[in-house]
This record gives C-alpha cells, structure tokens and sequence, in this order.
C-alpha cells in the first residue's frame, strides 16, 4: 500500500483475533506499531514476537477502557513511543450477547458503549487534537461491525455502540477533515477468531453460514488487516466519511429463504 513504509500506529486491542491479524499485515506494509492490550499477556507478546519477526518496530501499551479516565494517559504514553503518531486503528471491543430482560439494569449495556463507543470516541479526539498541534495530517480506522446496519436478538448493546461507531466516523470525518484527518469504518462480517473456532468452525456451522454468504465462506484476520492497510493508506487519501463493509455479501443477501 502506498504511504505505510515508516508511518507510526497505534492499533487498539492487539492481542488477538482481528488486532492481531491487523498488527500482522501492517507490519509487512513497513509500520511502526504501538500494540494496546488489556488483560491478554500471553497473546500481546505473540503478537510482538511475530511483528518483530517480519521486521516492524513496536511497544506494548496497557489499558483496560472500562476506565475512561485513563485513557488520556494511555494515550499520552502511546502517543510518545515514537515521538508521535500516524494512524490510529480503534479495533478494541467488547461482544456481549444479552436480552434486555437480562439486563433490566443496563450494567452490560453500558459497559458495552464504555469499551465498545466511548473509549474510541476519547482515543480519536486525543488523536486528532494531538496531530493538530503537531501540524500534520493524520489516519483514523474504526473497527465497527455488520451489526451496526442489520442484527438479531441478544445484540442490543453490541450492535448499538457499532451503530453509534458508524455515526461518530462520519461526524468525525466532517469535523477533522480541514485539519487533513481521515476518518473510516471497518464493519467485518463473520470472522472466526480464537474465541470463535470451536463453534464457527464446525461443519455444520461452516455449511450453515457459508451457504448465506454469496461468497460462500467465512472472512479471515488478515484479510481484515489489508482493508485497514487499505484505508490507512495513500491510496484512499480523498476518502473519509466512510463504512467499507467486508462480509461475503451477508448483508447485501439479506434474510432471505435460501432457494
């Protein structure tokens, strides 16, 4: 991709699954990295060792964004790995599946917004006042969701902070774009992930959702990290405001009975 060789990224919740397949593709395109984790030692130091081994300069930052009120700091550390920064990848998230009845009080909810809405919201605004005091122009990809334009039952939380995600890379992207800040949205369809593998990859699993997929399989990790390459790079600089959607056409199908 055009315009990665050197740039410096911060990429949240890197430890695995798509963060990671992310960090991976990035680091072949020349980045440097700041890898964010939370809890996941074991799979931010993979993720280190194997962007180290294809070349790439990177630091490892904590944060756990339940704690809005240290992301400022978390930011401000990141920010200083490597006297700035290029891009920004908000990718951390959390998947909760709860009925509102389950969740009468709302404590999942809004924890879900917290980590999910809010936390990317804070990191971006940092960014971006940051690149402006520093003059320079700036990258932001938000890792969003198909659930942010169609769900199901049990997503309410989820696929609301993906919806408020979609909205706030487009206001954003308005807001910045005079300062020469991008801002877009990633929304992934089905993407196994560690998590994931010992239901998704079951073949009765696998028949059941490739056969509503017009592409006919699951999406991959890196595949997720080119289109971040993608959007990161100098090949999209006129594009901001904008939700690439990599689902297999999932959604474009719609819910239909299969013929």
């Amino acid at each position: 991709m055009q315009g990665l060789q050197g740039k410096r990224v911060l990429i949240t919740g890197a430890s695995s699954g798509i963060g990671a397949g992310m960090a991976k593709v990035l680091a072949r395109e020349g980045c440097r990295l700041v890898l964010h984790y939370n809890q996941n030692d074991s799979g931010i130091r993979q993720t280190l060792a194997e962007v180290e081994a294809l070349g790439a300069k990177a630091q490892v930052v904590q944060c756990d964004f339940r704690d809005l009120s240290a992301i400022a700091g978390f930011f401000k550390q990141a920010w200083s790995l490597f006297d700035g920064l290029d891009g920004l990848v908000n990718n951390a998230g959390v998947v909760t599946k709860t009925t509102a009845v389950n969740d009468s009080s709302g404590e999942q909810f809004a924890e879900t917004l917290a980590v999910n809405l809010q936390a990317p919201y804070q990191i971006s605004t940092e960014f971006a006042q940051a690149c402006i005091r520093a003059d320079q122009p700036g990258a932001i990809v938000n890792n969003s969701s198909i659930h942010g334009q169609a769900t199901c039952e049990w997503f309410s939380a989820y696929a609301a902070s993906k919806a408020g995600l979609d909205a706030i890379t487009k206001v954003q992207a308005v807001e910045w774009g005079r300062h020469g800040i991008r801002v877009n949205g990633l929304a992934p369809g089905v993407v196994p992930v560690e998590r994931t593998f010992d239901i998704l990859l079951k073949p009765e699993m696998e028949q059941y959702w490739s056969e509503r997929m017009p592409a006919g399989r699951y999406g991959n990790v890196e595949e997720m990290g080119e289109a971040t390459a993608y959007l990161l790079s100098d090949v999209t600089s006129w594009m901001t405001g904008s939700i690439l959607t990599i689902d297999g056409g999932l959604i474009a199908r719609g819910n239909y009975p299969l013929r």
